[in-house]
C-alpha cells in the first residue's frame, strides 16, 4: 500500500473558494453523479481534473455534492462522531438488483433446480466455502480439498489453520440456529468464542472483550504507519450494546435503513471497533450473515461473501480506511460490499443455471436410450429430482397402470443396470436410487 496523502480539510477549502462554490459544484456534477465509481481522495488526486480546475477544487465540488444527501446512523467513531451515508443512485440501484436477484432465485431456480438433498449438499458446500475463505482472509494456509475433507468427515483439525476453518464452519451453523433471535452482547461474545477456539495464544481471551493492556491497532506492514486505532477498551461494553440496538432496528421509528445496508454496517462497525484481541474480521463477517438471515434473506445460507472479498481484498481493506479518513463516509464500505454481495449472488445463479442445463441435457439423453422404456426413464428422472424417495412394485403398478409382472420387470431391469438398489421391508421389496445417481448416469451416457 502506498503512503497515504492527507485529505484536504473541507472547511479550509470552502473558506478559500467561497466565491467560486457554485461554479465548482457545477463542474463537479459529472463525477459526483457517476454510477460506476465512488472515488476517494487517494485515487482522485492521481487523476486529471476537469479543465480549469485544480484537484483540490474538483475534490471540493464532489464533497459538497456528497454531503448534501448524507444521513447519520446510530453508530459512531472513537470520538463519538456519527457515521453517515448517502443513498446514492448507485446504492439504490444495487439494492434493487440484490433484492430482485435474491427474490428470483428464492421463488424459482433454487427450489426448482435443487431438490432437498441437493440443497442440503449445496448448503454444506457454501458453509464450507465461507469458512475456508474467511479463514484465508485472516492468514490461514489450507487447501480447499483439505478443508472440505475436514468439514465433511468432521475429523479433528491437525493444526491451527484447520482449526480456524472448522471454527468458522461451526460458527456459521450457530448463526443459522439463532438467526430469528434478537442480537445481544452475549451472543456476539459467543460468536467470537466459537470463532477463535483453540487458535489464540491466550485461550482465556476467547469470548471476552480486549482490555486496556491489550495493544490492538492496525498498521500498514510496509510503511509501519498506524492506519486504524480502535476505540478504547473502556468504551467497548457500551459500543457492543449500541451495535445490538442498531442490529435490532431500535432506531426504526427515527429513520428507515434497508436491511441489506443494516447488515453491511454491522459488519463494518464490529470490524471498526475491533473489540477482541484477534478474530475481529471473522466475527464481523459472521454478523453480516446474522443480519441478512435475521432480515429474511434465507438465500444467504447458500452464499459466500468471503470468496469475493478474498478476490478483491485490497479494495475491501481500502474501503475501511477511506470511510475513517473521509469524514465517516460509509458509502465507501457500503458500495464495496454491495458489489461483493451481488457478485456472490451471481455465483450461485451461475451454479443453478449450470445445474439446470445439466438436468435438461441428462433428460434429453435419457430419452434417447433405446433399451429403457418410458416408465423406466420416468423412474430415473423422478429419482434425480427426489433422491431420498423410494418405490415398490405396488406403487409402480398404481403409477403407470400396469400389471405386477410388468412393474417387477421394469424395476428389476433398473437394478440390473446398476441404477437402483433393493431391500426387503415388511415382506415387500423397496427400490431406491443408488448414491450419486446423477454422476453414474453422466458416466454412462458420456455427458462429461
Amino acid at each position: 500500500m502506498k503512503r497515504r496523502s492527507k485529505i484536504p480539510v473541507l472547511s479550509e477549502l470552502i473558506a478559500r473558494e467561497s466565491g467560486n462554490l457554485i461554479e465548482i459544484m457545477q463542474k463537479a456534477i459529472p463525477e459526483a453523479l457517476r454510477m460506476d465509481r465512488y472515488l476517494g481522495w487517494q485515487e482522485l488526486r492521481h487523476r486529471a481534473a476537469p479543465e480549469g480546475m485544480t484537484i483540490e477544487q474538483w475534490w471540493l465540488g464532489i464533497k459538497l455534492h456528497r454531503t448534501q444527501a448524507r444521513q447519520s446512523v446510530s453508530l459512531c467513531n472513537a470520538k463519538g462522531q456519527a457515521f453517515e451515508f448517502a443513498p446514492t443512485q448507485y446504492i439504490q440501484q444495487s439494492l434493487h438488483k440484490i433484492d430482485r436477484a435474491a427474490g428470483t432465485l428464492l421463488m424459482t431456480d433454487a427450489n426448482a433446480v435443487l431438490n432437498v438433498t441437493e440443497r442440503d449438499k449445496y448448503l454444506l458446500t457454501s458453509l464450507a466455502e465461507e469458512a475456508i475463505m474467511s479463514s484465508m482472509l485472516e492468514g490461514a494456509v489450507v487447501t480447499r480439498s483439505e478443508a472440505r475433507d475436514l468439514i465433511r468427515n468432521n475429523r479433528l483439525p491437525k493444526d491451527e489453520h484447520e482449526q480456524m476453518v472448522m471454527n468458522n464452519y461451526r460458527t456459521m451453523r450457530m448463526i443459522l440456529q439463532h438467526k430469528d433471535e434478537p442480537l445481544t452482547p452475549d451472543f456476539i461474545l459467543s460468536l467470537h468464542r466459537s470463532m477463535v477456539e483453540g487458535t489464540l495464544k491466550h485461550p482465556e481471551k476467547a469470548g471476552t472483550l480486549r482490555q486496556a493492556e491489550d495493544k490492538v491497532y492496525i498498521e500498514d506492514t510496509r510503511t509501519g504507519d498506524v492506519i486504524h486505532m480502535p476505540p478504547s477498551a473502556e468504551s467497548l461494553p457500551e459500543r457492543l450494546e449500541a451495535i445490538c440496538r442498531f442490529a435490532n432496528a431500535e432506531d426504526s421509528k427515527e429513520y428507515y435503513i434497508h436491511p441489506v445496508i443494516r447488515a453491511i454496517l454491522l459488519h463494518f462497525q464490529l470490524a471498526y471497533d475491533h473489540p477482541f484481541v484477534d478474530g475481529n474480521g471473522r466475527t464481523a463477517r459472521s454478523l453480516f450473515y446474522w443480519g441478512m438471515l435475521h432480515a429474511g434473506y434465507w438465500l444467504f445460507e447458500y452464499i459466500s461473501i468471503s470468496r469475493e472479498i478474498y478476490r478483491h481484498s485490497r479494495s475491501y481493506y481500502e474501503s475501511f480506511i477511506n470511510t475513517e479518513e473521509d469524514d465517516n463516509d460509509l458509502n465507501y464500505f457500503i458500495i464495496n460490499q454491495l458489489k461483493t454481495i451481488y457478485e456472490s449472488i451471481e455465483s450461485l445463479n451461475k451454479h443453478l443455471i449450470a445445474k439446470q442445463n445439466m438436468q435438461e441435457k441428462l433428460q434429453h439423453s435419457l430419452s434417447n436410450i433405446s433399451h429403457l422404456n418410458h416408465r423406466q426413464k420416468n423412474v430415473l428422472l423422478h429419482f434425480l429430482r427426489h433422491p431420498n424417495d423410494c418405490t415398490s412394485v405396488s406403487l409402480h403398478c398404481n403409477e403407470y397402470q400396469v400389471v405386477r409382472q410388468t412393474a417387477r420387470t421394469d424395476l428389476a431391469g433398473l437394478v440390473n443396470l446398476g441404477f437402483l438398489t433393493t431391500e426387503l421391508v415388511s415382506r415387500e421389496f423397496i427400490y431406491k436410487p443408488i448414491p450419486h445417481l446423477e454422476q453414474h448416469l453422466n458416466k454412462l451416457i458420456d455427458l462429461k
